[in-house]
Order: structure tokens, then C-alpha cells, then sequence
């Protein structure tokens, strides 16, 4: 029985993992976006192709961890995902929205399933097939709860007001940001970055090489060209740093310091994550930027977004080292009449606490807008907005890539297109860095760490 409730487990939580890689390209609805002859979603948009084969084959790799005959494990997962849709089919019936639990209904058929098969092949009796499917059912309703813990809330669940409990999640992320639970079995931080792929790097002997690449951080200039660039802002030069990550590695802020010292512009963005970590103290990250900051030559200002990576709370510390913090808010530059605006969100990634409409409010119609956003992501949501030229950051470009293939992940939602580097999104132009530092662990491949000058061109 102990076997196949490890089965059953990996094979429900199979879909929920991809999640952590997919992005749109991979979310294509199981039932096409069809209806019923009710006129209701067959299945819903939370049932995807991507997530019902990666059941499958969660089925097949653990049914031959558990010594299963090979065929046994995608089968079983295949029958899960039918039930797991299935479920979903009835709740779609009576009503209920997608995404929503119904214990009981939930782990009936998609462990009821694979149960009878796993008792017609003879791998499990009929009482123990019984007892396996209870304690499931009770193991799913308690991981429910546990799942919104281990597991970022839906979008949509994010209101965009102050109030709202997720601005306090991020204040919070100064003190103990993620659960003792998330923190430690994160997947993507702790399990694939510092043992899957640190071991793997060093086993090779490539640790050490990747390491020096993550500290060969370059100066990429690129050149934004637009009737909308008002002529007194011709040549209006802005230096774009984003990632640091900057308490990651030692003789980064070093680096940082020689590259950007003897660099006069008119103005100085940072695209956020200033800290390695999400959680815990700042005052490692502060003390560095205190150190960079006061060498940034810049004009009209120095102004910041905050990353995923950032909580509230350090904003007014970031303040005090000499970043002017845009959280939803906006700042116009003025010069003989003309204006610059340049509008500053809130993450977009992790925390879903920007708002557009308030960081737009205050921006002139005339004026030449450019979006500071931790995210590409935030390209999806742009409607009733003007931007002119987006800044993002956050992917690192991948900061490892396969030559041929490029990033194996972008971290991102967003169109593949926007990981790195100058793109268009249908009406709207961006660049995004591949960051100045490096998170989860300090390697690059084949992408380097770079600070990006901007420079505007009229016409």
C-alpha cells in the first residue's frame, strides 16, 4: 500500500511542479477551451496539456523508483490525470469555478482510478486498495492547506489595494518572508540551484569557471530611437542596472564600483533584487550598496523598483543609501518644456502587488514614458497605458545557457522573447538585462552579468 500512495502523490503533484518552468507557450487548455451543452468549460483553463503529461510521466519515473513493472507507472499515471479531469468535469457542472477545492470529489477519481488498475494487475488487494484510497483522500485534504503555503496564491487572488494581506506578506519577508516549510524545500532555490545543479558544476570541475564568468560583468550600451523622444532629451543618457544580488558574491560590489565610477548620465535606474536572499536581514546588501551607490554619476537622480527578492521594508533603507524608490508611483523629468516620465512598479513576479493605474496617474500625455518593471511579465497586463519603453529585469537572461538552445529556464511567464535583451512585445518596446549579479548560485554560462546604458534618440 506504501507504494502506491508514493505513486498516487507524485502523480497529483506532478502538474502543480510545472508550474515552477512553464510559460504561456506550454499552457494550452486540455479541452481546447470547449464547452458543454450547458454552455460551462468542459474542463476549465487549470487543466493543461503540459500538466496532464507531466502525470504521465511522473507515473512512469516513480513506478520505476518503487521497482514497478515499467509499464505499470505511466499507465496508473494516465488513469490519475483521466480522474483528475474527470473531477474537474463535475465540478464544472455544478458550478464551481476553476482552481476551486472540493475535497472528497478531488482525490476520489483521480486516485480511485489508478487504484483499480493497480488492483486488477494484481499489484494491490482489494481491502488495501480500499485503505490506500482513504488515506488519501485525507492526505489530500490536509494538502490543501499545506499548498498554499508551499505554493505562490493564484494572480488573480492578489488585490491591488494597500490593505490587501500581500503587500504585508512582502513587509514581512524582512523577518521570516516564506514558511520554515518553503524555505527549506523550496524547490527551485534549495533543491535544484544549491544541491542539483551546484553538485552537478562541480563535479565537472566547471564550478570554478562559472564563478569568474558570474564576476565578468560588462557595460552594454544600446540606443532607443523614437519620434516620442522630445528633441531636449536627444542624447539623454540613463544607466539601467538591475539583479544585483549584490551580497551574493564577494568582489561584486568591487566590480560594480570600477565599471560604473567613471560613467556620467543623466539618470539611474535599479530594476530591483538588491539581496540575495527573500528573506531575513538587509544589512549585509545595505552596507554594500552604500559602497556603489555614492559612484553612480547621475544628473537627475538615482530611482529604484523593488524585485522579488525586495520586501517593503527596506525600502526606506534603500532611501537613505540614495535610491528615490518608485512603488506604484511615477517621476517627470522636465527640460524646456518637454518631459520624460519614468513610472516605477511594484513586483510583478512574486508578489503581484503593482498597480498600473496608480503608476500612470500622475504621468503626462505628452510625455515620453518609460516603464521600470522587475518583470516582463508585466507586458501581458498593459492595456489602457502608453509606455513608450520598458525596462525589466529578473530572468538574468537565464544566466545559464545551452549554445544553440539558450536559457534552459527564464523564470518568467512572459514570452520567451522577452528574457533578454531588446524585444517587442505586440506595440510595446523593452529591454530586458541579464542582470548584474547572480542568484541561486553564482554561475553563468554563456550569459554574462551586464549594467546597461541607455541612451534616447530623437526620430
Amino acid at each position: 500500500m506504501t507504494k502506491a500512495l508514493i505513486l498516487l502523490v507524485t502523480i497529483n503533484m506532478a502538474p502543480l511542479m510545472t508550474t515552477l518552468f512553464q510559460n504561456n507557450r506550454f499552457k494550452h487548455p486540455l479541452d481546447g477551451n470547449g464547452q458543454f451543452l450547458d454552455g460551462r468549460p468542459l474542463l476549465g483553463p487549470h487543466k493543461t496539456r503540459s500538466g496532464f503529461l507531466f502525470g504521465v510521466f511522473a507515473g512512469g519515473v516513480m513506478g520505476g523508483f518503487l521497482d514497478l513493472p515499467l509499464w505499470i507507472g505511466p499507465v496508473a499515471g494516465f488513469l490519475g490525470m483521466i480522474g483528475d479531469s474527470f473531477s474537474s468535469f463535475i465540478k464544472r457542472r455544478t458550478r464551481k469555478p476553476p482552481g476551486t477545492n472540493l475535497p472528497v470529489v478531488d482525490q476520489m477519481f483521480e486516485a480511485g482510478f489508478p487504484l483499480l488498475f493497480l488492483h486488477g494487475v494484481g499489484v494491490l488487494s482489494f481491502p488495501a486498495a480500499l485503505a490506500a484510497l482513504f488515506v488519501f483522500i485525507g492526505i489530500g485534504w490536509g494538502g490543501t492547506s499545506l499548498r498554499g503555503i508551499l505554493f505562490t496564491p493564484s494572480p488573480s487572488r492578489f488585490p491591488k489595494v494597500v490593505r490587501s494581506k500581500y503587500p504585508f506578506r512582502e513587509w514581512r519577508a524582512c523577518h521570516i518572508a516564506l514558511s520554515p516549510f518553503a524555505r527549506f524545500f523550496n524547490f527551485e532555490n534549495v533543491l535544484f540551484y544549491r544541491v542539483g545543479m551546484a553538485g552537478v558544476f562541480k563535479l565537472v570541475g566547471l564550478y570554478a569557471r562559472g564563478l569568474q564568468n558570474a564576476l565578468d560583468v560588462r557595460l552594454n550600451k544600446i540606443v532607443v530611437r523614437s519620434v516620442r523622444v522630445p528633441a531636449s532629451f536627444d542624447d539623454y543618457r540613463i544607466l539601467f542596472i538591475s539583479d544585483l544580488h549584490i551580497d551574493g558574491m564577494e568582489r561584486l560590489s568591487e566590480r560594480l564600483i570600477q565599471l560604473v565610477k567613471d560613467i556620467e548620465v543623466d539618470l539611474c535606474i535599479f530594476g530591483g533584487d538588491y539581496r540575495m536572499e527573500m528573506y531575513g536581514a538587509f544589512t549585509n546588501a545595505n552596507r554594500k550598496l552604500k559602497g556603489l551607490v555614492p559612484h553612480i554619476q547621475a544628473r537627475d537622480g538615482v530611482f529604484g523598483v523593488l524585485g522579488n527578492h525586495d520586501c517593503l521594508e527596506i525600502a526606506p533603507e534603500l532611501e537613505d543609501v540614495g535610491i528615490c524608490m518608485l512603488i506604484n508611483d511615477s517621476v517627470t523629468i522636465r527640460n524646456n518644456g518637454d518631459a520624460v516620465s519614468i513610472v516605477g512598479l511594484d513586483d510583478p513576479h512574486y508578489y503581484k502587488c503593482h498597480d498600473l493605474d496608480k503608476a500612470f496617474a500622475d504621468v503626462p500625455k505628452t510625455a515620453f514614458a518609460i516603464l521600470a518593471a522587475h518583470s516582463p511579465e508585466i507586458v501581458m497586463e498593459i492595456k489602457d497605458h502608453r509606455v513608450d519603453f520598458c525596462l525589466c529585469g529578473h530572468t538574468h537572461g537565464g544566466q545559464i545557457r545551452l549554445p544553440g538552445i539558450g536559457p534552459v529556464f527564464t523564470h518568467s511567464k512572459a514570452p520567451r522573447s522577452t528574457s533578454a535583451g531588446l524585444w517587442q512585445y505586440n506595440a510595446i518596446k523593452g529591454y530586458t538585462s541579464t542582470g548584474a549579479g547572480s542568484s541561486g548560485i553564482p554561475l553563468r554560462f554563456h550569459c554574462p552579468p551586464e549594467v546597461v546604458l541607455v541612451t534616447l534618440k530623437t526620430g
